[in-house]
C-alpha cells in the first residue's frame, strides 16, 4: 500500500513538474496554457493527498505542514484566474483560514525547534510559513478593499503559480540534490525564482503582456 502511494506520488510530481513548465512556456491566456495550467493544479492536488497519504502512515509533521502549504498557493493561483469577478467564495476564505493556522504552527514549530537543537528544518519552517500566513493576510486585505479584478487580478494568478512552481521544483531538487546543504536545496529555488516573480508583475501591473 505505501509502495503505491509512494509511486503515485512520484509521478503525478513528474507530472506537476512537466505542466508547470508547459503552462509557462505556453501564450499566457491561450488554450494550452488553460489546460496545461488545470494539469497542473490536478496534479498538485494528488501530490498533496498522497502525502497526507503517506504522513497518515509515518506521521512527519514537517511534511504535514509543508503540503498544506505548497497546495494552497497553487490553489489560490487557480482560483485567480477562476474569479473574474475578483469576489471570494467560501472555499477562498476556507483556504485562507488553513495556510494562515498552518503558517502559525510553522513559525512555532520553527521558532521551538531553534530554541531546541535547532539546524535546517527550524529556518525552513519560519521562512515558509512567513510566507504562508503574510500571503493569507494579503488575501483578506485586497478583499475587504475590493474585488480583485484587471491587471491585480493577473499579477495575483502569475505570483501564486510561480510561487506554486518553485514549490514543486523545491521538491525535484530536495529528493534529487542531496549533495548541497538543506538550506541550499529547500530554500535555493526560492532565493532565484522569487525575483522574477516580482519583475514579471512590474510588467503585468505596467500592463506589459506577461509572457
Amino acid at each position: 500500500m505505501t509502495t503505491a502511494i509512494l509511486i503515485l506520488h512520484i509521478l503525478t510530481g513528474f507530472l506537476a513538474l512537466g505542466t508547470a513548465g508547459a503552462a509557462i512556456g505556453t501564450a499566457k491566456g491561450g488554450l494550452w496554457h488553460r489546460r496545461a495550467g488545470n494539469i497542473y493544479v490536478l496534479s498538485m492536488l494528488a501530490v498533496t493527498l498522497t502525502t497526507f497519504a503517506l504522513v497518515a502512515i509515518r506521521p512527519n509533521l514537517f511534511l504535514f505542514v509543508i503540503g498544506i502549504f505548497s497546495f494552497y498557493l497553487v490553489f489560490t493561483g487557480w482560483r485567480a484566474a477562476m474569479l473574474r469577478d475578483g469576489q471570494p467564495r467560501w472555499p477562498d476564505h476556507l483556504g485562507g483560514l488553513a495556510m494562515a493556522a498552518t503558517g502559525l504552527v510553522m513559525m512555532g514549530l520553527g521558532l521551538n525547534g531553534l530554541a531546541g537543537a535547532g539546524g535546517a528544518q527550524p529556518v525552513i519552517l519560519l521562512v515558509f510559513g512567513s510566507i504562508g500566513l503574510s500571503l493569507a493576510l494579503s488575501d483578506w486585505r485586497d478583499w475587504r478593499a475590493g474585488p480583485v479584478t484587471g491587471k491585480a487580478r493577473i499579477a495575483r494568478h502569475l505570483t501564486r503559480m510561480l510561487a506554486g512552481t518553485i514549490a514543486t521544483i523545491t521538491a525535484a531538487v530536495v529528493v534529487n540534490i542531496t549533495f548541497l546543504p538543506a538550506l541550499v536545496t529547500w530554500l535555493g529555488p526560492t532565493a532565484l525564482i522569487t525575483p522574477v516573480i516580482f519583475w514579471w508583475n512590474a510588467r503585468v501591473m505596467r500592463g506589459a503582456a506577461p509572457a
